[in-house]
């Protein structure tokens, strides 16, 4: 795909194998195209491993946490599950929903938590609200485990 962007004309001229398209620049398709570029070059250059949430790395899109925030506090969870925990800062994120909303908990569960993210997390003010899990989330014993975590 290649795209050309005429800021003074308003225009992206898009071109996918071989057909060209010209669109109005602030139109809903331009904006799709230029956001399918962007995530991909955001995604090469790794730029989701460059924020924090009070403090802890947390690898994601901050759109993305704005959208998991709307859909916590329409929902308000009692539990919120997220398998594959990395540095904690998730854990920390959806944790301080959960005390703003004074509702709900968080359960990690990561195939190994390293020892200095475990420590960090658990040392962690909002770790009252996280329960850590080590173990895959696809094996029986860690999903039983984690069932019994959960109440009906």
């Amino acid at each position: 795909m290649k795209l050309i962007v005429d800021s003074s004309k308003q225009v992206l001229v898009r071109e996918v194998q071989g057909q060209t398209t010209t669109l109005d620049l602030y139109s809903q398709e331009a904006f799709e195209s230029i956001s399918r570029l962007w995530l991909k070059l955001a995604w090469n250059a790794k730029y989701t491993y460059t924020f924090t949430w009070l403090g802890r790395p947390v690898i994601q899109l901050p759109e993305d946490m704005i959208r998991a925030q709307e859909v916590i506090c329409r929902v308000k969870p009692e539990v919120i599950l997220e398998t594959g925990i990395a540095h904690g800062g998730s854990l920390i994120f959806y944790s301080s929903l959960c005390k703003l909303m004074g509702i709900g908990r968080v359960i990690g569960i990561d195939i190994e938590i390293r020892s200095y993210y475990r420590q960090a997390i658990e040392a962690y003010p909002l770790f009252p609200y996280i329960t850590l899990v080590e173990g895959s989330s696809i094996d029986p014993t860690v999903i039983n485990y984690v069932s019994s975590l959960i109440r009906p």
